[in-house]
C-alpha cells in the first residue's frame, strides 16, 4: 500500500509531463497553421532582397556604369543636369561612388505631397537613429556620367523589382498594417521555435538519431518529423537571432523600443535624416553649393562612397554621409545651408551601447556586415526557415484524417502550470501584438475545442 502510495506522485508527473507536451504539440500545430503562408512570403522575398546590389548592377549595367574619363564634373554641375531633365521634381539626394566605373545617381521626389502624407518610424539608412518617414514615396533615380554630364536614364523606384520585394518583405504591400503583420508573424515565429525546441527535446532518450541526426532511412513521417526538427534545432539561435534583429523595423515593439531607447537616454545623436536641426534663414540669404559640403566632408576624411541629403525646404540643412557595411565606419554631418556651418557631426564612440547595437543588427540581418559569409548565412538560415515551414506542411498532410483538420487534441483535465502561464506572460510583454493575439488564440481555441467535442 505504502509502495503504491509512493508510487502516485512519479505517475501523475509523468501523466502531467505528457499532458504539456500534448498541449506543446497542439500549439505548435496551429502556431504552424495560422502563419505559415505569411512566414514563406516574408522568407522569400526577403532571400530575394538579400542579392540587391547583385541584382541591379547586372539589370541596370547602361545605367550603374561608364566608361571612366579623365576628369570628373564637379558635382553642382552634376547635380543641375539631373534637375533639367526632371524639372517638376524636387533633388532629394546626391551619391556618388568612389569606383572609376560607376555613374553618378541624384534621387528626386515630388515638389508636393497631394495626398495625405503617412508616416512610419524608421530607422533610417540602417543607422542607429529612429525617425520619422514619409512611407512609400515614389523616388525617381537620375544616372548621370560623371565624366562628360549626360544623362544615361531615370528610373522610378515603383518600376525596381528590389524595391517591390522590400516593401512585400517589410509590410506586405499594404503600409502600416501591413507592418503589424509582419511583426506579428515574427511573434509567432519566436514561440514556433519555442514550442518547436521542446518537441525536440530527447526527453529521456539518449540516441543522437533523430535528435541530432536526420534518419533518412526510415518511414516517411519519421523522414520528414527528421529533416523538419533537426535542422531547426541547429539553425534556431541564427533564426531566433534574424527574428528579433528585425523587430525594431515593426510598428508596435518598433515604437516601444524607441521609447524605451529615449527614455534611457541611448538614443542615437543625430544622424543622416535628422529633422531635428535646422537652417537658420535671414532675408538675403544664399545657399551653399553641394561642392562646399563635399568638400568639407573630405577635409574631415569622409572618402568612398557619399550621400549627400539635400534640403527639402528654407529650414532644412544639407547632411553628408559616407557608406560602409560596418556602421563604425558611417560618420554623417549637417550644415546650414546658408553658412555652412557644421551643425552636428556622428562620433562613433559617443553613440550609446543600444543604438550601436541596433545598427549592428540590421546590418547583420542583411547579411552586410562581414562581407559575403554574412550574406551566405543569413541566406541559409532564411532558406531552413523556408523548409522548416514547407516540410511542416507535409507532415500535417501526412497525419491529416481526411476530410478532417487533424489538429492534435487538448489534453484532458490539465490544469497549466504557473510557469507556463508565466512564460507566457513574459513573452507577451516582450511582443506586445504577440500578447494580444494569444488571447484571441486562446479564446478560439477555447471555442474549437468546445465545437470539437459536440460533434463527437
Amino acid at each position: 500500500m505504502s509502495e503504491t502510495a509512493g508510487q502516485n506522485p512519479t505517475i501523475a508527473k509523468r501523466a502531467a509531463s505528457r499532458k504539456f507536451y500534448q498541449l506543446i504539440i497542439r500549439w505548435h500545430f496551429f502556431c504552424g497553421l495560422l502563419f505559415i503562408p505569411l512566414i514563406i512570403v516574408i522568407s522569400i522575398s526577403g532571400c530575394i532582397y538579400l542579392f540587391e546590389d547583385e541584382y541591379e548592377d547586372f539589370m541596370y549595367q547602361d545605367l550603374l556604369f561608364v566608361t571612366p574619363g579623365k576628369t570628373i564634373l564637379p558635382a553642382s554641375a552634376l547635380l543641375e543636369k539631373a534637375r533639367l531633365a526632371v524639372p517638376d521634381l524636387r533633388a532629394a539626394s546626391f551619391k556618388s561612388y568612389p569606383e572609376a566605373e560607376r555613374s553618378t545617381e541624384v534621387i528626386f521626389r515630388e515638389k508636393h505631397q497631394h495626398k495625405p502624407v503617412k508616416t512610419s518610424m524608421e530607422w533610417a539608412g540602417d543607422g542607429p537613429e529612429k525617425v520619422r518617414m514619409v512611407m512609400n514615396r515614389e523616388r525617381t533615380s537620375v544616372f548621370i556620367n560623371p565624366y562628360t554630364g549626360d544623362i544615361l536614364g531615370t528610373m522610378k523606384s515603383s518600376d525596381r523589382l528590389m524595391a517591390f520585394m522590400k516593401d512585400l518583405h517589410g509590410n506586405l504591400l499594404t503600409g502600416k498594417i501591413g507592418t503589424k503583420f509582419v511583426e506579428l508573424t515574427s511573434c509567432w515565429v519566436m514561440m514556433l521555435m519555442t514550442t518547436g525546441l521542446i518537441m525536440w527535446w530527447p526527453r529521456g532518450k539518449t540516441g543522437v538519431m533523430g535528435t541530432l541526426i536526420p534518419r533518412l532511412k526510415t518511414n516517411k513521417r519519421l523522414f520528414w518529423r527528421d529533416l523538419h526538427a533537426v535542422p531547426a534545432f541547429y539553425f534556431s539561435f541564427f533564426i531566433i537571432f534574424l527574428v528579433i534583429s528585425g523587430l525594431p523595423w515593426t510598428d508596435v515593439w518598433g515604437d516601444a523600443f524607441h521609447t524605451i531607447q529615449r527614455n534611457l537616454k541611448m538614443s542615437a545623436p543625430a544622424g543622416f535624416h535628422s529633422r531635428e536641426l535646422h537652417s537658420k534663414y535671414f532675408m538675403g540669404a544664399e545657399k551653399i553649393s553641394i561642392d562646399q559640403v563635399i568638400a568639407e566632408a573630405k577635409s574631415r576624411g569622409y572618402q568612398g562612397e557619399l550621400n549627400v541629403k539635400i534640403p527639402r525646404d528654407i529650414r532644412d540643412t544639407y547632411a553628408i554621409q559616407r557608406n560602409s557595411d560596418d556602421p563604425a565606419e558611417r560618420p554623417s554631418m549637417h550644415f546650414d545651408q546658408y553658412t555652412g556651418k557644421v551643425l552636428a557631426s556622428s562620433d562613433w564612440d559617443k553613440v550609446p551601447l543600444l543604438a550601436k547595437s541596433v545598427s549592428y543588427g540590421i546590418k547583420l540581418h542583411r547579411g552586410e556586415y562581414f562581407g559575403v559569409w554574412n550574406l551566405v548565412l543569413v541566406l541559409i538560415t532564411t532558406l531552413v526557415l523556408i523548409f522548416m515551414a514547407i516540410s511542416g506542411v507535409v507532415l500535417w498532410l501526412q497525419r491529416r484524417p481526411k476530410g478532417k483538420l487533424g489538429a492534435p487534441k487538448y489534453p484532458k483535465e490539465y490544469k497549466q502550470p504557473r510557469w507556463v502561464i508565466g512564460t507566457a506572460i513574459g513573452f507577451s510583454l516582450f511582443m506586445p501584438l504577440l500578447g494580444a493575439s494569444l488571447i484571441v488564440f486562446i479564446m478560439g481555441d477555447w471555442v474549437y475545442s468546445r465545437y470539437t467535442a459536440f460533434k463527437v
